[in-house]
C-alpha cells in the first residue's frame, strides 16, 4: 500500500494540518512514515499532548541532540494544563528535513469553520492538510462542528441541519484553507463509500479517505 504521506503529497520542509476529526493522530502516523526518509520535528502554534515515545525538546540544543539521536523529536513548552505550546526559540521550523504542525483546535469535535485568528498557520508551510472526520457525516452542525454558527453561516444552513459529505466539502472549500483535504474515519472495508464521488466533486482541492485506525486509505480521482 502506498504511503499516507505519498498520497497526501507531504515534502520536506513544514506541513500545517487543521481542521478536526484525528489531526493529532495524523501527525503522529505522518512523523513515523516520514522518518524513513529523514528527520522528522512535530509541534504546534496551538496546544498539543504530549505524545508517547517521542522525546520533548523545549530549546534546540536538546532538539538537535535528540534528532541525532533518535532522527524523531516533538518540539513544545509544557503548559500549567499539562499539555506542550508552542517552542519559544527561532529556527524551530528548520531543525528537522520535515516539520509537522497542528495549527488548529476543534475540541475533539470531527468537523471545523474557523474563526478569522484562525487557524495559526505558518507562514513558511509548504503544504497545508485539513482533516475531517468522516463520523460527521449525519450529525446536526450543533453537535459536531467546533464554531457551529460559523459553520452553519457558510454551509447555508440551519444549525439544526445534518452535515452532509457534500456540504462539508463545500465548507472546507469556501474557507481556502487548504492544499488537500484528508477524510478520517471512514470504516468502509473496501474505501468505496457512497459519498465518495459526491465529496470529490463538491471539493477544489484533492482529496484522500481513509481509516488511521484500520490504516488503510486511497486518494480520490
Amino acid at each position: 500500500m502506498e504511503k499516507l504521506c505519498d498520497l497526501l503529497g507531504i515534502r520536506p520542509g513544514i506541513t500545517a494540518l487543521i481542521g478536526g476529526g484525528g489531526k493529532t493522530t495524523l501527525m503522529y502516523h505522518l512523523a513515523r512514515e516520514l522518518r524513513q526518509c529523514g528527520t522528522v520535528a512535530v509541534t504546534t502554534t496551538t496546544r498539543i499532548w504530549p505524545p508517547t515515545g517521542i522525546a520533548v525538546a523545549r530549546e534546540p540544543d536538546a532538539a538537535r541532540e535528540i534528532l541525532d539521536r533518535d532522527g524523531l523529536v516533538c518540539l513544545g513548552v509544557p503548559s500549567a494544563q499539562g499539555k506542550l505550546v508552542s517552542p519559544a526559540f527561532e529556527g524551530w521550523d528548520a531543525l528537522a528535513d520535515y516539520t509537522l504542525v497542528e495549527a488548529d483546535g476543534s475540541k475533539r469535535l470531527p468537523a471545523k469553520a474557523h474563526e478569522t485568528w484562525e487557524p495559526v498557520l505558518p507562514p513558511e508551510r509548504t503544504r497545508t492538510v485539513c482533516v475531517l472526520g468522516a463520523s460527521a457525516f449525519g450529525q446536526p452542525i450543533r453537535q459536531a462542528a467546533h464554531r457551529p454558527a460559523i459553520y452553519a453561516r457558510l454551509a447555508g444552513a440551519p444549525w439544526s441541519a445534518s452535515i452532509t459529505p457534500e456540504m462539508a466539502a463545500r465548507v472546507i472549500c469556501a474557507e481556502g484553507l487548504c492544499d488537500i483535504i484528508y477524510v478520517n474515519q471512514v470504516d468502509d472495508a473496501e474505501l468505496s463509500p457512497p459519498w465518495a464521488e459526491t465529496f470529490a466533486k463538491a471539493s477544489n482541492v484533492p482529496v484522500v479517505i481513509g481509516s488511521l485506525q484500520a490504516r488503510r486509505w486511497r486518494r480520490l480521482a
